[in-house]
């Protein structure tokens, strides 16, 4: 991945690996370091910056014109923490990445990458439930 800072910028990930970014300088660095980079603000590199035109409503303006739709689209308006209800697709996932055998999936200490987990159940899975199903695959 080809990432790019506007600012000098230093990526420390808890492994230990560190990246330091200087201003404009454009950097090939893996996938991991990459995502950590553009979460605190650089760029992937040839990427234009996209036009955005401010077209948002009220929130209570669009939930008001969902519910009036003759859907099956379910709103959960109380923000409550999700349950592990699908916790064994993302066990089968993990089983899925094991049975694959691709080290770039696993961090040192041989636990699944949250970006291979993510890629594979095909959602983005929450760290605790992550975890939960990592703990739940390496019990069974």
């Amino acid at each position: 991945m080809k990432v790019v800072s506007e600012a000098d910028l230093r990526v420390a990930l808890l492994s230990g690996a560190v990246v330091l970014f200087e201003a404009g300088v454009e950097r090939e660095v893996s996938d991991e370091i990459g995502s950590v980079a553009l979460q605190m603000g650089a760029k992937l590199s040839g990427t234009p910056e996209p036009v955005v035109e401010s077209t948002e409503e009220p929130a209570e303006t669009w939930v008001e014109e969902v519910a009036a739709m003759d859907t099956d689209i379910e709103i959960n308006l109380n923000d409550e923490p999700k349950t592990f209800e699908d916790l064994d697709a993302v066990v089968a996932a993990i089983e899925t990445l094991v049975n694959e055998s691709n080290p770039e999936d696993f961090k040192t200490d041989n636990s699944p990458k949250a970006a291979a987990v993510n890629r594979v159940a095909g959602r983005t899975v929450a760290t605790d439930e992550r975890e939960a199903a990592w703990q739940a695959y390496l019990d069974r």
